[in-house]
């Protein structure tokens, strides 16, 4: 179980309206965004797969700013894609290294999985029997060793620790820098690394530990769920755990050499044309390049420009006209000004937002100016919105405008807060340039935005005021998730252990649950659909309704208010973790038993399983209640969803195991 702390991300929500110009304005724009914007990504996209140090970042799982930088300003050496402002250039630096870290930490998440499954293949799913012959001793040493590793666990790692400290030592030279480290306490080195939770303990013991009995012991530990068991074991279930993990490390290096790099769209057609023409005048060399042309020509495609992202900065100017309407204008494009067209209840936020421009832009005598950092707005994405109907593209497409703001501004307690972090973040960086008396060019001039910066921040927007939320640290929600049921919430008293309440997914939606029932028909159809459009060998390019997402929002809207009304302080949250892969393999384990040699009655057999459950975003389910939650700051807490009892006792079980996980961390 892990705590997960209130962060900026956490609060910032995003609002959508669209954009009215003239038809020469909106022209002029659609020309930039696909004959020069997203043509510049497609070519960085590709052109950052294809340099050397690639594979380093691969390895590492990161690329930076500076990279990407340089690249795109040897691209931009035509003179046609030249012409572009910095700002534009900025934005794609910022969206090309968005979609590069997203790809490289799910290839790093990748290996990673494939990494642990086969150490826990190969290392931990032994039987006691190997154990018994490994060890030289029998099976209820083991089980006492284990049982004594259980009881203080860090203390055993603490000493594993020391040892191999030790042994080192003895091997090397003794320097005089070091001698005077050897007299030192050495637990004070050895706590500071020691995992959090007790699987991650554990892991370490198995991995550093040199004497065989205590390996042994760990093993036994870590294959039955950190549980001593006086029951026989059942070599029938560890075979079927072994054939799971063993179908879970396939598919994962399926995935990950089907892991394709980023292309970018394909708005002129012609990785379309490339793979039909493939397909009429070619042979394919296997099945794999035949299957890759057939996904390019079924594969859903956009006809529509990346997006442009601006930061709060780059909001040149912001004024209402004589008819009270709001007009935006931005960096790059001053000359080209947008109405907002919004309803009422968004009005307010353009509002504020015109409210904070001006004072920021403001210029008053004996004033000092206040700091971009406490504007609400935080950042801005241009866009084109899918029409329907013939004509030019920018009369037939809407030009939309999204922005994202932070909520904990909206109150003078919560800039109060931001202006906090914000102040202690740049003195540490002031502090640290101070101490340094041989300063380059570039860092005193940034010493200096960074001394300007803390004088802006002295000084603050005017924001209503609001008594923040506070929660009873005794009362704590939690939730179990289910492919049926969606999510069952149980409310306790950690004082008197004591539920205070059930409440069904039902009963949070009230009225509303017929929605839930109508997504799931419409899921129903949509596969259907598919299927038939499949048979046809047609493009089946069916995308998913919105009414998911607002269910998602509205469920998390009547948990965190039921939480509100219990005065609860913190919501434990199940983990997702390989939650979908490890249903997918224990399926896939189930049909090879069930069905042995027959590869067909498998893939049948996994299709019609899948086919009567429904699947859910739980992700976006469970972001949409930390997005909820933070607006009162209520904590979040994650733990393993247990795998026994009813629904409401492993969402009561979750919030318990949420309460003693805090006891230990603060007994620390």
């Amino acid at each position: 179980m892990s705590r997960k702390n209130d962060s900026k991300g956490s609060t910032l929500k995003t609002i959508r309206c669209h954009l009215d110009a003239s038809e020469d304005v909106l022209r002029k724009v659609w020309e930039e965004m696909t004959q020069k914007n997203t043509p510049l990504i497609i070519k960085l996209l590709k052109s950052v797969s294809e340099q050397p140090e690639f594979e380093t970042n691969k390895q590492n799982g990161n690329i930076t700013n500076k990279e990407i930088t340089e690249l795109r300003k040897s691209i931009t050496k035509d003179l046609e894609l030249e012409k572009q402002s910095g700002r534009l250039g900025s934005s794609v630096d910022s969206f090309v290294k968005m979609v590069y870290s997203l790809w490289l930490t799910l290839y790093q998440k990748r290996k990673n999985q494939k990494e642990r499954k086969e150490y826990f293949l190969n290392n931990i799913l032994k039987s006691d029997v190997e154990l018994v012959e490994e060890s030289n001793c029998d099976l209820q040493t083991i089980r006492s060793k284990a049982q004594e590793i259980l009881s203080q666990p860090e203390k055993v790692l603490i000493q594993i620790n020391n040892e191999n400290k030790k042994k080192t030592k003895s091997r090397s030279k003794i320097s005089k820098k070091n001698s005077a480290t050897q007299n030192s306490d050495p637990k004070q080195d050895t706590d500071k690394n020691i995992p959090k939770t007790l699987n991650g303990i554990l892991y370490e013991i198995h991995r550093k530990t040199q004497e065989v009995v205590t390996r042994c012991a760990v093993t036994y530990l870590l294959k039955n769920y950190n549980k001593v068991s006086e029951v026989e074991e059942n070599i029938k279930k560890l075979e079927k755990r072994r054939t799971e993990k063993e179908v879970q490390i396939r598919r994962l290096e399926k995935q990950i050499q089907n892991n394709r790099l980023p292309n970018g769209r394909d708005i002129t057609g012609e990785i379309y044309n490339e793979a039909f023409d493939n397909l009429i005048n070619q042979v394919p060399k296997n099945n794999e390049e035949y299957k890759e042309w057939i996904n390019h020509l079924y594969k859903k495609t956009s006809n529509l420009p990346y997006p442009i992202h601006y930061l709060y900065s780059d909001l040149s100017g912001c004024y209402k006209n004589e008819k009270e309407d709001i007009f935006v204008y931005f960096n790059g494009w001053a000359n080209y000004h947008f109405k907002i067209c919004c309803n009422q209840r968004q009005r307010h936020f353009f509002e504020r937002f015109l409210e904070d421009h001006k004072a920021f832009t403001k210029n008053e005598k004996g004033k000092e100016k206040l700091s971009g950092s406490l504007s609400t707005l935080r950042s801005i994405k241009l866009l084109w919105q899918q029409g329907e109907g013939k004509g030019e593209p920018w009369k037939v497409h809407k030009l939309a405008l999204h922005c994202t703001y932070d909520a904990r501004l909206w109150t003078a307690e919560g800039t109060e807060e931001v202006r906090k972090e914000e102040t202690a973040q740049v003195q540490k960086r002031v502090s640290k340039a101070e101490e340094n008396k041989n300063l380059d060019k570039q860092e005193q001039k940034n010493l200096k935005a960074n001394q300007s910066s803390l004088s802006r921040l002295n000084n603050s927007f005017t924001r209503p005021s609001k008594p923040a939320y506070q929660g009873q640290s005794n009362i704590i929600v939690g939730i179990s998730f289910h492919p049926v049921e969606l999510a069952t919430v149980a409310i306790i008293d950690t004082n008197t252990k004591k539920v205070l309440v059930y409440k069904t997914v039902k009963q949070l939606l009230g009225n509303a649950f017929n929605l839930l029932s109508r997504r799931r028909r419409q899921q129903v159809h949509l596969r259907k659909e598919r299927e038939k459009a499949q048979k046809k060998d047609s493009p089946c390019n069916m995308g998913e309704s919105e009414l998911g997402e607002y269910i998602d929002k509205l469920l998390a809207k009547r948990i965190v208010e039921t939480a509100k009304s219990y005065q609860a302080s913190c919501i434990a949250l199940p983990t997702l973790k390989d939650i979908r892969e490890i249903r997918t393999s224990a399926i896939q384990a189930k049909a090879e038993t069930k069905i042995p040699g027959d590869v067909k009655g498998q893939k049948l057999y996994v299709k019609e399983y899948n086919r009567q459950i429904h699947n859910w975003s739980y992700n976006r389910l469970q972001e949409s209640i930390m997005s909820k939650s933070a607006e009162l700051k209520i904590s979040i807490e994650f733990g393993i969803q247990p795998h026994y009892g009813t629904l409401q006792e492993q969402a009561r079980d979750l919030a318990f195991y949420a309460y003693q996980c805090r006891i230990n961390t603060i007994s620390k």
